[in-house]
């Protein structure tokens, strides 16, 4: 009962009509509740007191931050005043959606607003609603105070409260996600969205984040994932879209030294997570017998799981650039977008000796590596670089070689280049010098100029109109040119190649075929009935053998017979077109998107015409003067049998 003066003027009253001085209102429980002046409590310290786990959860019963306590550095810093949307990468089963939902619960007893839950489909979605939201809030009693006690408030597509509701959407309904305002949006594993929310709709992640324009002054926005490739949503949210990025430091229980926790130090160094027996021990033995264990940066000591735990538990959230702790960045930078970083082998619940098994099959298995990169590192799968790493190819490089200068000493056979046709407007080349073949059959080569041209005539220039000498002033001719002619701009390659009929020949590339080319007829233009002037033969690349053997030459070292040779100078924009393609799952070679691999595939070009002409039999002319001819008499003449 609350007691207060009231305050009337007279003048309002009917005549004769008084009222007492003071007068009782009495609020029900549900409006004492709202109206009572809560003390301030971060996220972290609600959860411990209001929220319990359910019967089936790995440790059920009331929530304990010192069980992941890197939990608790995530909830807080989502609920500091600048911060509106939080990045999460971090490998499945280390507690990340747990700690998103118990921000929704801190949401709807502190700071109630409506919810928008996004799942990447719908069975998930209801499968999330149905055994995780809503048993959170049925087995919370602050929370269960809040519920409506309607039946129909509490279904699986929407929970009804007293004071707001929580949605659920999935990634391929554009009408799930776009049409409710509201302040809080969660998007679970978001690297398993599609592209498109539908097929005339926009992504899904931004479909959904639009949803809280209106509540810029109060909006959070939550998005989680396991990383699995390099473009994907919450890799590119940590590396390119967030003003910061938060890594977990730990603090040795011997030597108290803080230390970011790291499977191997970067740039080669030793590794952490250590075992007996190097990449020759048996995983199942590490793992099943518990035998890694984890060496502390700073003494040396020895970590067990206990121990790790102990150093988690020890341990802080800190920026990855400059390393200042995360409460204080927060203060002094006030950042919008923040992103957290965490690793496997951080979690009490994967064991050191798990990651070190998991790493060691990955060494024999490429799938069971991408495992290891995704589930255990948390971070995007590059096997791509692995194949060529572009300081190996700078160093391909040979110094006194300028750009178009062939190599002297008469080594040269042939010039052949190749070009990579662009869709609008323009030609990426690389014009290759192939040595004698003969009995060595050697392919030894280099790349004596490269680079991107637009208009039929500069290409026309580079090819022939440029002249080309070794040191010694002999001209050498690029005696054939292997053109692409695939996509919008075959009409013209075709072209092209009648005005230059026997120069250049028109190609295109297949993933695998029989032999390394093919020759075969266009008769037509493509899509007509137009036929080409006297015909062309077409030429059919079998891009995985060329591919397949330039990228065994370019593991050649320097100085060993067979190499290939760059001019000097080559640029290192170049040298990164030579390292984006991998070769996948089922042995073929492909390129990660908005990668460049033009020159890669002028080279595989240019490698066809080497095979079509057969340099690789050709055999250098004999040095020396030439023998002097005796006149020929009868003896010389072949006798007759």
């Amino acid at each position: 009962m609350i007691t207060q003066p009231l305050r009337i003027d007279p003048r309002w009253l009917p005549p004769g009509c008084e009222l007492p001085r003071r007068c009782a209102v009495r609020f029900s429980p549900p409006e004492r509740r709202v109206l009572r002046k809560k003390r301030p409590m971060p996220c972290s310290e609600w959860v411990e007191r209001h929220r319990v786990l359910p019967g089936d959860a790995a440790i059920p019963g009331r929530w304990k931050n010192a069980t992941t306590p890197y939990l608790a550095g995530i909830m807080d810093a989502s609920f500091f005043e600048s911060v509106q949307h939080i990045s999460i990468c971090a490998p499945p089963q280390t507690g990340k959606s747990d700690c998103i939902n118990n921000c929704i619960a801190y949401a709807i007893d502190r700071r109630p607003g409506n919810v928008l839950m996004v799942y990447p489909d719908e069975v998930t979605g209801r499968e999330n609603m149905r055994d995780r939201i809503l048993p959170m809030i049925q087995d919370s009693e602050r929370l269960r105070a809040y519920m409506t006690q309607y039946s129909d408030d509490a279904a699986s597509m929407r929970i009804q409260l007293q004071h707001m509701r929580i949605y659920l959407a999935w990634s391929n309904s554009p009408a799930r996600l776009g049409n409710k305002p509201l302040p809080y949006v969660v998007l679970d594993e978001i690297d398993k969205y599609p592209p498109t929310a539908g097929k005339k709709e926009s992504g899904p992640r931004e479909l959904a984040q639009k949803r809280t324009r209106t509540f810029s002054h109060m909006r959070k926005i939550w998005e989680a994932s396991t990383p699995t490739v390099e473009d994907g949503p919450i890799w590119q949210a940590l590396e390119t879209e967030a003003d910061v990025v938060f890594v977990y430091w730990v603090r040795c229980p011997d030597c108290g030294h803080a230390q970011r926790m790291v499977f191997r130090e970067p740039d080669g160094g030793p590794y952490r997570v250590c075992w007996e027996g190097g990449g020759g021990a048996d995983p199942r033995e590490i793992e099943g017998k518990r035998l890694a264990w984890y060496e502390c940066a700073g003494c040396g000591s020895r970590w067990d799981d206990a121990k790790r735990n102990a150093a988690v538990r020890a341990g802080e959230w800190r920026d990855r650039d400059k390393g200042i702790a995360l409460t204080t960045y927060l203060q002094s930078h006030r950042p919008r977008h923040i992103a957290f970083h965490l690793k496997a082998y951080v979690s009490p619940f994967v064991s050191l000796s798990e990651s070190a098994a998991a790493f060691l099959r990955g060494l024999k298995d490429k799938v069971k590596l991408k495992d290891f990169a995704n589930a255990h590192e948390a971070e995007p799968w590059r096997e791509y670089r692995k194949e060529r790493e572009e300081h190996k190819i700078l160093a391909l490089a040979e110094q006194g070689l300028p750009a178009g200068r062939v190599p002297g000493g008469g080594r040269i056979a042939a010039l052949i280049a190749g070009v990579d046709t662009q869709d609008y407007g323009g030609f990426w080349y690389a014009i290759w010098a192939y040595a004698w073949g003969g009995p060595t059959l050697s392919k030894e080569s280099w790349l004596i100029r490269a680079g991107y041209l637009t208009g039929w005539g500069n290409l026309e220039q580079v090819l022939w109109g440029d002249e080309y000498f070794d040191a010694d002033g002999k001209k050498y001719p690029v005696v054939l040119t292997v053109q692409d002619c695939l996509g919008h701009r075959t009409s013209e390659v075709y072209n092209f190649c009648v005005r230059h009929r026997g120069a250049v020949v028109p190609a295109v590339g297949r993933d695998v075929f029989e032999t390394p080319v093919k020759w075969g007829n266009a008769e037509f233009y493509p899509g007509t009935n137009k036929p080409i002037p006297g015909g062309l033969k077409l030429l059919r690349v079998n891009g995985k053998y060329f591919k397949d053997d330039l990228a065994r030459r370019l593991e050649i070292n320097p100085g060993d017979p067979g190499r290939i040779h760059l001019y000097e100078g080559f640029p290192a924009e170049y040298a990164r077109h030579f390292t984006a393609e991998y070769v996948n799952d089922k042995g073929l070679w492909e390129c990660p998107p908005h990668r460049h691999n033009h020159l890669w595939d002028c080279s595989v070009y240019a490698a066809a015409g080497h095979e079509v002409l057969g340099v690789v039999h050709w055999a250098a002319p004999r040095k020396g003067p030439k023998a002097e001819r005796r006149p020929r008499n009868d003896n010389d003449k072949p006798k007759r049998w």
